[in-house]
């Protein structure tokens, strides 16, 4: 596949997101949103960064692996992984090196309870109707979505934000060119705290890259 992350194209990347954003580079979102679009899209080619960042930019795109499917995040963490200089590498869970109630692993009810609060937060008032249509397809399917899901891989935020988790999501679902859900995603992530700026410079981000690798066949919608 020919390189299409090139410097002039990161650029473009992070141009599309408003620079007024926090000055700190580790804190703006955009490069977690590429690096989502890149493995959602099977294309990804990563550098070398400090702990924080290549944490950041490992748990967005774990948890894009239940939209992208994790064939793929196993791919991009492969690679991802390789250009990580060993010193920079986890050796153990980041769920079991937190004190956090997610560490627990035990306490499932701690577990379910976060991701119930994590899908009402991000549904709003359509949370009512998408949970039962969830347990009326499969009741098994409302349960992994709940305490799994939503519960052990979205509500865990020692590494990345609320803010950042929705990038994630938007990220992946356009890329994995699904938009069907992108809509709920986009107002979520105002919910999570992100601007109106953030979230279209989010939303272009991934659909630029989408294009420009060739997968993206749908319209995606807008906020």
């Amino acid at each position: 596949m020919t390189d299409i992350v090139t410097p002039e194209f990161l650029n473009e990347l992070r141009s599309l997101y408003p620079q007024a954003a926090p000055a700190k580079y580790i804190d703006r979102g955009w490069y977690l949103a590429a690096a989502v679009a890149f493995s959602s899209s099977n294309y990804l080619k990563l550098y070398e960064d400090r702990r924080l960042l290549v944490r950041k930019m490992r748990e967005a795109i774990f948890k894009s692996g239940l939209l992208s499917g994790y064939p793929k995040v196993i791919h991009a963490l492969i690679s991802l992984c390789k250009a990580t200089p060993e010193e920079l590498r986890d050796t153990e869970s980041l769920r079991r090196m937190k004190a956090t109630p997610l560490d627990r692993l035990g306490s499932r009810e701690e577990v379910a309870a976060a991701g119930q609060a994590y899908f009402d937060l991000q549904y709003g008032n359509m949370a009512g109707e998408i949970q039962p249509m969830l347990r009326s397809i499969y009741p098994d399917l409302e349960q992994f979505t709940i305490a799994l899901g939503y519960g052990y891989v979205y509500a865990f935020l020692e590494v990345i934000s609320s803010k950042e988790r929705s990038f994630a999501i938007i990220s992946a679902l356009i890329a994995n060119d699904t938009p069907s859900q992108v809509e709920w995603q986009l107002t979520g992530a105002i919910r999570n705290g992100a601007t109106i700026k953030e979230v279209r410079g989010v939303r272009e981000i991934a659909l630029r890259m989408a294009m420009k690798a060739g997968v993206l066949k749908h319209e995606v919608p807008n906020i």
